[in-house]
């Protein structure tokens, strides 16, 4: 796994990625936010109302089912679906976004995450319903959780989840805390705050 601050990138070759999980001790994946360098987001999360899911549900912590993280969801419209659903909706958007990053700049799609479960369960997601194949050659993890201990960076995720109020997204929201990734290493990368 590389480390930012030892490697020459830009912002383009960039896919950022936060989860939401049922519980720390065995995680469970709820929802996924993906957002490009350019801005392009992805996000999917578990439908709740659906009786088949109702299992992974009950087995949610306290701070999921009463905190900051199902009472978020549908603040994205329409994006609720199955494992399945989810896992395509992923892989295909994952792969166009990684092979434009690949084709311009000749250089895999570094896919970021402060937490390394994360990115376990996308890659458990794409690998339970045959996807992780197609993504694989084209995206590279990257660890990103020193960029936590830096103000700049902590001070810019700040601003964007400020930002992000407006579209109705906190802390919590798989995709808030994806772009708020994206504006902390916008931060690293440039020493500048990203404007949303």
């Amino acid at each position: 796994m590389s480390s930012i601050f030892s490697m020459k990138l830009s912002l383009q070759n960039i896919i950022c990625l936060d989860t939401e999980f049922t519980d720390l001790r065995a995680p469970e994946l709820l929802s996924l936010g993906l957002t490009s360098g350019s801005g392009a987001e992805h996000y999917a999360e578990l439908d709740r109302e659906d009786p088949a899911n109702a299992g992974v549900i009950s087995r949610c912590s306290d701070f999921v089912c009463h905190g900051d993280v199902l009472t978020q969801w549908g603040s994205v419209p329409n994006r609720a679906g199955t494992y399945v659903q989810m896992a395509q909706r992923a892989a295909d958007w994952l792969t166009r976004e990684a092979r434009r990053i690949k084709a311009r700049s000749g250089q895999p799609a570094y896919v970021a995450f402060d937490y390394a479960p994360d990115f376990e369960l996308l890659v458990k997601l794409l690998q339970d319903h045959d996807h992780w194949s197609r993504v694989q050659p084209f995206v590279e993890p990257l660890n990103v959780n020193e960029l936590t201990c830096r103000l700049d960076c902590a001070l810019a995720a700040d601003a964007a989840f400020q930002a992000l109020r407006r579209r109705g997204l906190a802390r919590h929201h798989a995709l808030a805390d994806a772009i708020s990734l994206r504006a902390a290493l916008h931060a690293a990368i440039t020493g500048k705050r990203l404007l949303l």
